[in-house]
């Protein structure tokens, strides 16, 4: 099979995740201070702002998972290292910037409802977010990259 151009898992990570990552952010609005009296086009707006940020976080966790294996598509025979500096890069950024955006900058707020973090106070709905999506994101990656049946042929040749 010839390889595709580089650029291909890098966008077919983008688009699969900023979809996927939209769908949650819609899902947990009313865990946010002042979404559930949002107007529906600003919740929509809100949510489609922060799933870019979701999106440009998932493509620069799927690059540091690339370095850590020295290649582009790796998501062609993911193993424990790339999965782990994949999931590991998007928890982090993630711990990160909802601390600033919650602690120090004041962007958003948790409502009542949302399970949080003792030490950080980090939801527990984004962190789970960056275990969910990924993995489902890197599965429809594959499936769009390499087609059904290089993954069936994978499956059935993979070393038990």
């Amino acid at each position: 099979m010839d390889r595709p151009h580089w650029s291909v898992p890098l966008a077919l990570v983008w688009v699969s995740s900023f979809f996927l990552h939209f769908a949650w952010e819609m899902w947990q609005v009313v865990f946010y201070e002042g979404m559930a009296t949002a107007s529906h086009a600003a919740a929509i707006w809100i949510c489609t702002k922060a799933t870019f940020g979701d999106a440009n976080i998932a493509l620069a966790a799927y690059l540091a998972a690339a370095l850590s294996v020295c290649s582009i598509d790796w998501v062609r025979t993911p193993t424990g290292t790339p999965l782990f500096f994949y999931l590991a890069a998007g928890l982090l950024i993630t711990v990160l910037f909802e601390y600033l955006a919650t602690e120090v900058l004041g962007r958003w707020e948790y409502n009542e409802q949302m399970p949080t973090l003792p030490l950080l106070g980090t939801g527990l709905l984004p962190l789970a977010q960056w275990i969910v999506v990924p993995l489902v994101s890197l599965y429809a990656t594959r499936l769009m990259y390499f087609g059904f049946l290089p993954m069936r042929e994978y499956a059935a040749n993979k070393p038990a």
